[in-house]
């Protein structure tokens, strides 16, 4: 047999040679990929808690250890209307409270009903479109199919385990469960056995899916959505009275001394300090809400390992936050959230996943209408320009960067009557933005199942707010206001909104929430500028001076 020797490959034949075979073996690689069922687009986790503080994460290893250490924690992320609900709403829509029309938890102007024209265009359909395969699992909206016979399912979940609401909370409770897409949804019960406690119920169908998730050879996006910590505070059986005896660290601005900066509606509510038996109380339901904690952690700790046992971690985006926070005893307010002070609008937030540095902390000012944008870039690189929040993974990624676009808060219970409009304009001019003729709450919790034996203020005004890099300035339906330094302030014990050295500073924020109140999509990601300095006390008295 004649053999030839080979020829010798030189220059631009040898280049040729090595970009076909890079070629073949990367053909080779990504038929292999398609062959296993995996995807190259990165899955999605969001993993959502209910009424969680920021205070409240130092208290869960796992999320610190598994999530924050190996990703980016944004220190000051908000929730626009502090209120599950329309928190929940703007997390599926990207959008504020004013466009979304999400006004409560309640009907007739709140709830999943005001919600549910929104389910064929939110971010479970935009992830489907994508080409995601949708799962929800745990609370989805107030009042989801209650006395509600066709068990809807929205339509954009390839699988659903959605918690009927608002029956009752961890043990004795109804989920409508829908467990492909082609099953036919049915509802199943759980009891009270220390099986069925909701927290594990959730995390074991969420550690199912993943365990078979390459069955369904698309990328996932997986809500899984606790109701913990929310009252009534009931840790799992294993957890119940471990905190017991631990003391937990004071919060900023807890029980007030000097309430006389404050708002004149909100000093009436809270004319006498907080009493013994409340102080007690609340020490007691926040251990209990740490304890509720546990299991979530645990679930966070196995959900990790799970994904990496599937070899999938690493290829997967995990979003760890809450819907709102909750007051326990900052400013006098014994219990509830919908204000826009920081204990119920300011919330834990931590994101890991490919190109994310590990251990980093962002302070760029950010909120719940930038998750499902977040998402989306995650998915398909591109946002959806009809939303009215950002992607906040070049935040992420690079964590020093900084922008100087403001965040709204808001908070009403929908329209009120003519009578209240008039009288609302006759009022200050600060009465005028956005707000007039709107009612607020009687029940700064808005659930039926919440704990109340701590609860002080009974009801509030509605409001807009704006929150810059340095300042949250609030005007009220009732014409009064309040302004914080939070550089200077970050309890908010010092409202100076009558201090003539932030004149030009009110000025300048009054102008700035006159737009953003009612803003829609792009514009309401308009960067602003820097926030204006107050003026000296040097230059004050110069300008007085002056005057006279």
């Amino acid at each position: 047999m004649l053999r030839t020797r080979p020829r010798p490959v030189h220059g631009r034949a040898r280049l040729i040679l090595g970009a076909a075979l890079a070629l073949l073996a990367l053909a080779s690689v990504v038929a292999t990929h398609q062959a296993s069922g995996a995807s190259s687009q990165p899955n999605v986790l969001f993993i959502l808690t209910d009424d969680m503080t920021s205070s409240e994460l130092a208290g869960m290893p796992n999320v610190q250890s598994l999530l924050a250490s190996q990703g980016t924690t944004f220190n000051r992320f908000y929730i626009s209307f502090p209120l599950c609900c329309p928190s929940r709403a703007t997390m599926l829509s990207g959008q504020y409270m004013h466009n979304h029309g999400v006004h409560g938890n309640n009907p007739p102007n709140g709830g999943w009903s005001v919600f549910r024209p929104h389910e064929s265009n939110d971010l479970a359909d935009w992830m489907q479109n994508a080409g995601y395969y949708t799962v929800h699992i745990g609370k989805y909206l107030n009042f989801y199919a209650s006395a509600n016979p066709e068990l809807p399912v929205p339509p954009a979940w390839d699988q659903w385990y959605g918690k009927v609401s608002e029956d009752a909370l961890y043990y004795d409770y109804t989920m409508i469960e829908k467990t492909s897409p082609t099953a036919t949804p049915h509802i199943t019960f759980y009891g009270d056995r220390p099986d069925d406690y909701q927290t594990d119920v959730f995390s074991h169908r969420a550690l199912d899916f993943i365990d078979n998730s390459t069955s369904a050879q698309r990328p996932f996006l997986l809500d899984l959505w606790f109701n913990s910590p929310h009252g009534p505070f009931d840790p799992a059986p294993r957890d119940l009275y471990k905190l017991a005896g631990t003391p937990l660290p004071r919060l900023p601005a807890f029980n007030e001394k000097d309430m006389s900066d404050k708002p004149k509606w909100l000093q009436r509510e809270t004319k006498f300090p907080l009493s013994k038996l409340q102080i007690k109380t609340i020490a007691n339901e926040r251990l209990r809400q740490q304890e509720q904690l546990i299991s979530v952690d645990q679930s966070v700790g196995q959900i990790v390992q799970t994904l990496k046992d599937k070899g999938i971690l690493d290829n997967t985006y995990i979003i760890f936050t809450s819907d709102n926070g909750i007051f326990r005893g900052e400013h006098r307010i014994a219990s509830g959230k919908y204000l826009p002070y920081d204990p119920a609008s300011r919330v834990p937030f931590v994101i890991r996943g490919p190109g994310i540095p590990a251990g980093a902390t962002s302070n760029e000012l950010v909120w719940n209408g930038d998750i499902p944008q977040t998402i989306m870039q995650i998915a398909t690189g591109s946002e959806n320009p009809s939303a009215d929040g950002r992607s906040l993974l070049p935040y992420a990624e690079d964590p020093t960067k900084l922008s100087t676009r403001p965040i709204l808060l808001e908070g009403d219970t929908g329209p009120g009557s003519a009578d209240e409009a008039q009288a609302a304009s006759a009022r200050a001019r600060d009465a005028r933005v956005s707000v007039e003729g709107k009612r607020g709450v009687k029940n700064l919790e808005q659930e039926p199942d919440a704990i109340k034996s701590a609860a002080s203020v009974n009801s509030a005004p509605a409001y807009r707010s704006i929150r810059t890099d340095r300042y949250e300035y609030t005007i009220y339906s009732n014409g009064q206001s309040e302004l914080y330094d939070m550089k200077r302030d970050p309890a908010q014990l010092n409202s100076v909104v009558k201090n003539p050295r932030y004149r030009l500073v009110k000025k300048w924020l009054y102008s700035q929430l006159i737009p953003l109140s009612s803003c829609v999509a792009a514009q309401c990601r308009v960067e602003i500028g820097p926030d204006p300095a107050p003026l000296s006390k040097k230059a004050l008295n110069k300008k007085h001076k002056k005057h006279h």
